[in-house]
């Protein structure tokens, strides 16, 4: 017989105190792990949430970027496609293409005779070249009457091409009627200077045509024409010259206010650090630059006070224009720009696509218009007909965000849009303004601005002389001399 082991009441107490101690060290080990899984939960959880939002906002940013790069790359590379003629989903649209897209591949054409550089007419110099000995075996060689022209042009040695020292002297002369001694006054001479007027020349078209640095034209001029002068006399001579073509840039911002087309433009700008604005008023032959730290209103109201309440404003929808006592033409080529770029966004929508092809028909519709000659009456009717479509796009129920942003811009230029058909000569976009700012922009990118607000004016005035010239296909040099040597004699 197999008795059972006794437990005393006490040792089983013990052991039961032993397990429930246990069981509660493993409870909160596992309490504990629990909580530290949850704070791991949520810290996942909250990384999630950042990784989604950081997703999206890299997803938006790419898709800038990719609007970005497919309108520079259509800008540089247009693709040369042409609506078929006919096809009535792309109706109108062929005229847009003769715009936007080139009609034919770059370089020389296929049959086309060849171009190249034409032989001097003027010889300064003959000079007849001859062997004596064979190259191949150093034989004697008889001379021949048979020759080879060979024409070229070269710029002479740095030995010849030094500054030429001038020294004047001038008779001190004593007029019996004025009871005052006078003399002659220099020609081709910088007043207060000892440089002549070449040497100004020389600066001019290689800071602001070539955008040459400081130094650059500092060590061009010490080592091809011995001239020695610091960066701060060259600074010096333009700030005078702007002096000296004071009248004429006035002149300029006359023709502007006169003339009956004038076109606006502005871009950012700095002046010794500063934001300032760089505002540009064009017409075909003249062109106007100024630099203010303003980008408000009051800048156009002043540049453009004086001309014709009938006169027209070609620009783009930036506010500022809006309430100038002038008609104005907004640019299709910025709406039609935004338009595309939301068209071809991945996630446009139906309505923004119809509404960009409407645009772009009622585009090449203007185009047609205005190429046929001015007819007043013809254009009347086209007005009223092209002012109830664009009222028709301004005013219909639109779903989606893409449409009603361009819709916004339709309903903001409103009939400014369709003022080429009421006035003559008056073109649909405002690209005579985004060139001529152009240059400045280049500049811009090179010297980040200017260091001072009397460089800011120096370099608003001489570029604006400069463009103008351009503008009217002027000789340049011969010009700009003509310019500064009428003006340093008056001073």
């Amino acid at each position: 017989m197999q008795l059972g082991h006794w437990i005393s009441a006490d040792e089983e107490k013990r052991k039961l105190r032993v397990e429930v101690a246990t069981l509660r060290h493993a409870l909160k080990a596992q309490q504990e792990a629990r909580a530290k899984l949850k704070r791991e939960v949520e810290d996942l959880e909250r990384e999630k949430k950042e990784d989604k939002k950081r997703i999206k906002e890299l997803e938006d940013r790419c898709r800038e970027l990719e609007q970005q790069r497919d309108r520079y790359r259509d800008t540089i590379f247009k693709p040369n496609v042409r609506a078929k003629k006919g096809d009535k989903e792309n109706e109108g649209i062929e005229e847009i293409y003769d715009v936007f897209t080139p009609k034919r591949k770059r370089g020389g054409q296929k049959g086309h005779p060849g171009r190249g550089r034409k032989t001097p007419e003027r010889v300064d110099e003959v000079r007849r070249i001859y062997l004596e000995t064979c190259p191949d075996c150093s034989s004697q060689i008889e001379r021949s009457k048979n020759i080879e022209k060979h024409t070229v042009e070269d710029i002479p040695p740095i030995e010849v091409y030094r500054a030429q020292v001038i020294r004047y002297e001038r008779e001190l002369q004593w007029c019996k009627k004025c009871k005052r001694r006078v003399k002659a006054k220099i020609s081709e001479v910088i007043p207060k200077s000892r440089f002549g007027i070449n040497v100004l020349l020389y600066v001019f078209i290689h800071k602001y045509i070539a955008r040459s640095s400081w130094d650059t034209i500092v060590w061009s001029l010490a080592n091809w024409y011995g001239i020695q002068v610091s960066k701060g006399s060259l600074v010096g001579m333009l700030h005078r010259s702007q002096k000296w073509l004071g009248n004429r840039y006035e002149q300029i911002l006359e023709q502007i206010r006169a003339s009956p087309v004038k076109h606006a433009d502005e871009t950012g700008w700095r002046v010794d650090g500063i934001n300032h604005w760089l505002w540009g008023f064009f017409t075909k032959e003249h062109a106007y630059y100024t630099i203010k730290e303003s980008r408000g209103k009051g800048v156009p109201e002043k540049i453009l006070t004086g001309s014709h309440h009938d006169d027209v404003l070609v620009r783009d929808d930036y506010a500022a224009y809006k309430k100038l006592p002038l008609n104005h033409q907004s640019c299709w080529a910025h709406l039609l720009r935004n338009s595309s770029e939301a068209a071809k966004a991945p996630d446009a929508s139906t309505e923004v696509r119809l509404l960009h092809r409407e645009l772009k028909k009622m585009y090449a519709s203007l185009k047609e218009i205005i190429a046929q000659p001015f007819d007043a009456i013809e254009r009347q009717a086209a007005y009223q007909r092209l002012s109830k479509e664009l009222k028709g796009m301004a005013e219909a129920k639109y779903f989606h965000q893409d449409a009603m942003k361009i819709q916004t811009r339709i309903a903001n230029q409103g009939i400014n849009l369709l003022t080429t058909l009421l006035y003559n000569n008056v073109p649909l976009t405002n690209n005579l303004a985004e060139r001529g700012i152009r240059p400045m922009v280049v500049i811009r990118k090179i010297s980040g601005g200017n260091r001072s607000q009397e460089g800011a004016k120096t370099h608003s005035v001489n570029m604006s002389i400069l463009q103008t010239i351009r503008f009217q296909q002027q000789p340049i040099i011969s010009t700009l001399k003509n310019y500064l040597s009428s003006s340093t004699l008056q001073n």
